[in-house]
């Protein structure tokens, strides 16, 4: 089981994690442990933030922070998130969506929504009280790579092939419960019990991005389950918000 632990953390981050190898049959299992490695982002994310704001105002240790996370997962979810909404939006049939979606060209819709995301998470965390702000740090990687898994679970892989094929429609159960149980223990071990809507609002998100993304697509992939991910981060920020 920490073999597949580090596969998640070697495949989410740059890290230059040691790990045997996995078959592709058995690769979706490492996706249950895809919270875990998001804690692991988490922390990193948030000592970077401690460390900056020992010198320098909030704004600039927030943003340092947003810049290191960046950084550690090789933007691979802000990526997708931008493919995304450049297919997705372009108002052409599906398989031409699914082509621009391929294409390393930034678009329009694809530019926008990258800031109006980063803009939302900035806000944000600025916004938030000290003692939460880090806390949010923490955490919000860790509900966005739940969100990866829920967004995977009985999907259908909008492509022929492609590496979204080792995971989409393939987890379990057993997976999902690993995911939801690491996120747990998380709210729990930062005392954040309270945290559990914000928690079923991703839950409602993903079921929801899923249904759309599915509508316009015929189904999942990896490019759609990274702009779940952060989608799912700005929700649980904003809930946190409201909440306090």
């Amino acid at each position: 089981m920490f073999n597949r632990f580090l596969h998640a953390l070697q495949f989410l981050t740059i890290l230059p994690v040691p790990t045997q190898s996995v078959s592709d049959d058995t690769y979706h299992q490492t996706m249950g442990w895809y919270s875990a490695a998001g804690i692991v982002i988490g922390l990193m994310t948030a000592g970077i933030y401690w460390l900056i704001v020992q010198q320098l105002p909030v704004q600039m240790g927030v943003l340092t922070a947003l810049f290191f996370q960046f950084f550690l997962t090789g933007g691979l979810h802000l990526d997708g998130l931008a493919d995304t909404f450049d297919g997705c939006m372009s108002g052409r049939d599906r398989n031409r969506k699914l082509e621009i979606m391929k294409d390393s060209r930034l678009g329009t819709h694809g530019a926008l929504i990258l800031l109006f995301v980063l803009l939302f998470k900035l806000t944000a965390y600025t916004a938030l009280p000290g003692h939460l702000r880090v806390t949010c740090l923490v955490l919000a990687p860790v509900m966005g790579r739940l969100a990866l898994v829920l967004g995977a679970w009985k999907s259908v892989y909008a492509r022929e092939n492609g590496l979204g094929n080792l995971f989409i429609g393939k987890i379990t159960l057993f997976e999902v419960i690993l995911a939801l149980g690491v996120c747990m223990g998380a709210l729990v071990a930062t005392r954040q019990i309270a945290m559990g809507g914000a928690l079923l609002a991703i839950l409602m998100t993903v079921a929801l991005g899923r249904h759309i993304i599915t509508r316009l697509l015929g189904g999942m992939t990896g490019d759609t389950l990274g702009a779940l991910s952060e989608i799912s981060e700005v929700v649980f920020l904003m809930i946190v918000l409201l909440a306090h």
